[in-house]
């Protein structure tokens, strides 16, 4: 019998709204309208997603820092206080247990945010690790979740708070009230737009009232969304999937996401095994992909001159495009930008391009977008 799956805070708004499905334990809601409309009302104005599954962990005390440090490859103590910063966590193979936000909160405290599939291994690693004295507060079940994504994002939450999001630049973070309730704001997302995601604290399903006043307020300027258009945007921008497009078995070298390996930095779980990659690249690399025809699945097969040199990871129909455009796993000798491959796709071979993402003209979509588009 399949266990009951967990709710949010939004439920009933979800449930009154939404198709709801079924992801990583949640019953989440998967689209309100259709995917395509809230996908474009993402890329073209606001729209908002209950991301209240994603796990949040609160680490504070006098060897916070240091006990971070040892965890991922990024340098934690060079991010100053407001600032928040993507990393990974690493198996002692070098392998990635998750991608994550941490959000440095002060000195010695911080707001780390997981992936809900990964909520419990995520917070027995960092268990097993910590040191005597350091506080590890799980605040999932107390606290909900809320992204606001777009370019007119600022615009839809600026008359909820008093903090100037003209100030809070890309990656930073500040604690504020949110429709007069505690939050924590951070200028972050996964849709590659421009864009927040906010914490509201003391809020739970037995006491929904503080994140459900945010999303209602927030619901009469942007779109509700779904998984749907969430998992078409990040495609589109080429933001990887833990658990599809990354894993436990691939390492940074291979999921093309060594830039955030600081520079010399030592001693954090997995260094040493990372260091085979001194002298060479890894046999195998993460890569876009945009197909001519049809839409690319995970595990389709990758091919060149009829032989096998990768597989698709994750892949969906792009609305911007009009194309397939996929993440991919493919033979380093064959991931030149540019190169020409082939995807089976229902048994027959379509043509296709390994590119770099994201797969939008970044000069009118995303946050790099030239003002005015």
């Amino acid at each position: 019998m399949r266990p009951v799956s967990r709710t949010t805070q939004l439920y009933d708004y979800h449930a009154k709204h939404a198709k709801l499905t079924e992801f990583a334990g949640y019953d989440m809601p998967l689209w309100y309208s259709t995917t395509t409309e809230e996908h474009l009302a993402v890329r073209n104005d606001s729209g908002i997603f209950d991301v209240s599954h994603m796990a949040r962990f609160e680490v504070g005390g006098e060897h916070a820092t240091g006990f971070l440090e040892e965890l991922v490859p990024t340098s934690v103590e060079s991010q100053p206080p407001g600032k928040a910063f993507y990393t990974l966590l690493l198996n002692e193979r070098g392998g990635i247990i998750d991608d994550l936000i941490i959000e440095r909160l002060g000195a010695d405290r911080y707001m780390v945010v997981v992936n809900a599939a990964n909520h419990q291994a995520d917070l027995r690693h960092m268990m097993d690790r910590a040191p005597s004295g350091l506080a590890i507060r799980d605040m999932t079940e107390d606290s909900a979740m809320i992204a606001i994504q777009g370019p007119a994002s600022s615009a839809s939450l600026q008359p909820l708070t008093d903090l100037d999001l003209s100030q809070l630049k890309r990656f930073r973070c500040a604690e504020a009230k949110v429709a007069g309730e505690d939050a924590l704001i951070s200028r972050t997302g996964y849709t590659g737009e421009d864009g927040f995601e906010v914490i509201v604290y003391r809020t739970s399903t037995a006491n929904p009232q503080g994140a459900l006043k945010v999303w209602d307020r927030l619901a009469s300027t942007s779109a509700p969304c779904g998984l749907g258009a969430r998992d078409s945007l990040r495609l589109e921008a080429g933001l990887p999937l833990h658990g599809s497009d990354i894993d436990q078995e691939t390492d940074p070298f291979e999921a093309d996401l060594t830039w955030v390996m600081t520079a010399g930095k030592t001693g954090y779980v997995g260094a040493g095994a990372l260091a085979k990659y001194r002298d060479h690249g890894p046999a195998t690399v993460r890569r876009g992909l945009v197909v001519e025809s049809g839409i690319p699945r995970h595990g389709f097969e990758i091919t060149v001159d009829s032989s096998p040199v990768g597989s698709v990871t994750s892949g969906t129909f792009s609305p911007l495009l009009r194309k397939g455009v996929a993440l991919c796993r493919v033979k380093s000798d064959r991931s030149a930008l540019g190169d020409r491959v082939g995807v089976l796709i229902r048994d027959a071979r379509q043509d296709g391009t390994i590119t770099k993402p994201p797969f939008y003209d970044e000069r009118l979509y995303g946050w790099k977008r030239q003002k005015g588009n």
